[in-house]
């Protein structure tokens, strides 16, 4: 491959050399930061020769180059001599405060999704399993009581645990943003502003009343606060005086201001945003469904449904259901696996079908259609089509009965107890009604609009080819093994960078799983790629984004270049600082010429370092 030529293209695809403001590459991808994207196409920047795919994230625009991305990057900076820091003159590159405001509100909502879906699941079980235990689960009863708690809590403490997620995304000190969330849901405060009676701070002060239990936006607000006044107090107090008085004020200042003014503008926000979608929602609910779970593939891809998480978490709080964003996704999420399992049995490119199937139950029992949408339907487009059409029809029929998501999970077929009504009825009825309307519409159609591949032959879709050598690969991360679909990143789990598997690290150490040398070795050390004595190319990547860390809590044992031996400590990092730094430490192991080899699955759960994962044969 003559990455010069890639190199040429791609920044004329860009807008030319004058549109790109700075550029900065990790493992597999070009990290570039353009003044304007709107005039680009990315279909033709996909198809220049060399670049695996695009995605846009954070405010850069980022091409998939796979494991010579720093070949690319070398030739592009042979050419343009880009920087990889803000070419305006050393100042902050401007990003759309849309995308600020969107990855601020995934950040801190991201994290703490886990704990929302545990304990709305709880209360539906309560729900669904209260009846059948002979009232055992009796809502006066010691049990339901225990059990209704651990359900609430999650919703209950949202400030407190906003507090947690916002101030890891701003860099701010997380026990004071903690301390100021959980002022707000002081009983003897509630209690005041709960009360008849108007409340002053300072006797002249008003304080508006409100609940900002299962709130979101308060909080948020309140940490942003914080961490620019934290700057401010950090600059004013002395030295020696820092750690007694810097905490002091930080709160002395952030405290009253979220009491009496972004606490109430929060309610205000949020309760405006409920407003808007259930006005749209009550002019035409069968329509405004119809266009929400039609275009919702698009809206996830943009980030844009992070926008409605906090009136969903609200609505559930208050009414007690959500009517637009969880079972748009419902429909849509179901729609994305049909789609893609009707690839896997259209299809006669192997490679393909070894993607679309597990993406498809990805889709299907996770509600995680990045692997499907970046990986079959929007590679295919009309899979896609088909999807969106199941999706729109659903969306029909759930506008027409009011369908209501009473938990907050992402929506699938595991998780679609979310649609039990606590006062019975239809409900759950329709949503399983539309589950498999969307799932069936969606195969049959992308069933009679895609076209077949051409036959791979017999050599390559053979698992072993007779006279191949078999080849072992061992684990290099001990923790819990996971499928590669299953990685929070469309890049690795849609397999445009090659086959393998994933660890969720316990253990800050990465050795080697063959003999052979490190090809590449990033400079931030966050990831290496290596080559065995027979040929396997492999990239280890430490955590995801994990670039941003610039080398911190890396330890790198060996150089580019080093020859190493199966077993041998490669690198080593400091896995719970990482974690700290609210990072993702899942590793994907990818063996990045996985065309070249018949492979097999690795057996998930959890591994130790150095057991055997994957046997490959050549093809």
């Amino acid at each position: 491959m003559d990455y010069s030529v890639t190199a040429k293209e791609l920044i004329k695809k860009l807008g030319g050399e004058k549109n790109v403001d700075s550029l900065t590459h990790c493992m597999t991808r070009l990290r570039f930061v353009l003044k304007d994207e709107s005039g680009i196409d990315d279909k033709a920047v996909e198809n220049i020769p060399g670049v695996m795919g695009i995605m846009k994230k954070g405010g850069q625009y980022q091409v998939i180059i796979g494991n010579n991305v720093a070949k690319c990057y070398s030739e592009i900076n042979k050419l343009y001599g880009f920087s990889d820091t803000a070419s305006s003159n050393g100042k902050k590159v401007k990003r759309n405060p849309v995308t600020v405001a969107l990855d601020f509100i995934s950040g801190c909502m991201t994290p703490m999704i886990p704990a929302i879906i545990a304990g709305g699941l709880i209360k539906v079980l309560l729900v669904v399993l209260g009846p059948s235990l002979l009232n055992v689960l009796s809502t006066t009863g010691d049990t339901y009581i225990i059990m209704n708690a651990i359900g609430d809590a999650a919703f209950y403490f949202l400030p407190v645990f906003i507090a947690v997620t916002a101030s890891k995304k701003l860099g701010c000190n997380t026990y004071l943003a903690i301390m100021v969330a959980a002022m707000l849901l002081y009983p003897d405060l509630i209690t005041l502003l709960g009360g008849e009676a108007p409340t002053k701070l300072f006797g002249f002060i008003p304080v508006i009343h409100g609940s900002y239990s299962s709130s979101v936006i308060p909080a948020m607000l309140a940490t942003i606060l914080l961490k620019y006044v934290e700057k401010l107090v950090d600059k004013i107090t002395p030295e020696w005086s820092k750690n007694f008085l810097k905490p002091l004020l930080i709160v002395l200042i952030t405290a009253p201001i979220t009491l009496c003014l972004l606490a109430p503008l929060g309610l205000v926000i949020g309760n405006g945003l409920q407003f808007v979608l259930n006005y749209i929602y009550n002019f035409a609910p069968w329509l405004a469904m119809a266009l929400f779970a039609a275009f919702m593939p698009f809206i996830v891809m943009t980030g844009m449904h992070w926008a409605f998480v906090p009136a969903a978490l609200l609505a559930i709080s208050n009414p007690g259901y959500e009517l637009m964003l969880l079972p748009a996704m419902l429909a849509s999420n179901i729609a994305q696996a049909g789609a893609t399992f009707a690839v896997a049995v259209k299809t006669k490119d192997s490679k393909m079908r070894q993607i679309a199937i597990p993406a498809g139950i990805s889709a299907l029992l996770a509600g995680v259609t990045e692997p499907a949408m970046y990986g079959v339907t929007l590679k295919l487009k009309k899979p896609m089509y088909a999807a969106c059409i199941a999706g729109g029809v659903g969306g029909v029929i759930m506008g027409i009965v009011k369908l209501k998501a009473y938990a907050f999970a992402t929506p699938c077929l595991t998780a679609i107890v979310q649609f039990i009504s606590p006062d019975g009825g239809k409900n759950m009825l329709f949503a399983c009604i539309i589950a498999a309307l969307s799932f069936v519409l969606s195969f049959v159609l992308a069933l009679i609009m895609t076209k077949n591949k051409a036959e791979t032959t017999e050599e390559t879709s053979s698992p072993k080819a007779e006279g191949s050598a078999d080849l072992t690969i061992a684990n290099p991360v001990s923790g819990e093994v996971i499928a590669l679909s299953e990685v929070n990143d469309a890049t690795f789990s849609s397999g445009v960078l090659g086959e393998g598997y994933a660890v969720i690290p316990i253990e800050g150490k990465v050795t080697a799983p063959f003999d052979g040398k490190v090809e590449t070795l990033m400079d931030t050390h966050h990831a290496l790629g290596l080559v065995s004595n027979s040929g396997i190319e492999m990239l280890i990547h430490v955590g995801l984004e994990t670039v941003t860390l610039n080398g911190k809590y890396f330890t790198p044992k060996v150089a580019e270049g080093d020859s190493f031996k199966k077993g041998d400590v490669l690198l080593t990092f400091d896995l719970e600082a990482i974690k700290k730094e609210g990072y993702d430490t899942t590793t994907p192991v990818v063996v990045s010429n996985a065309d070249d080899y018949a492979a097999f699955a690795p057996t998930l759960g959890d591994a130790s370092a150095g057991v055997k994962m994957l046997e490959l044969a050549k093809a």
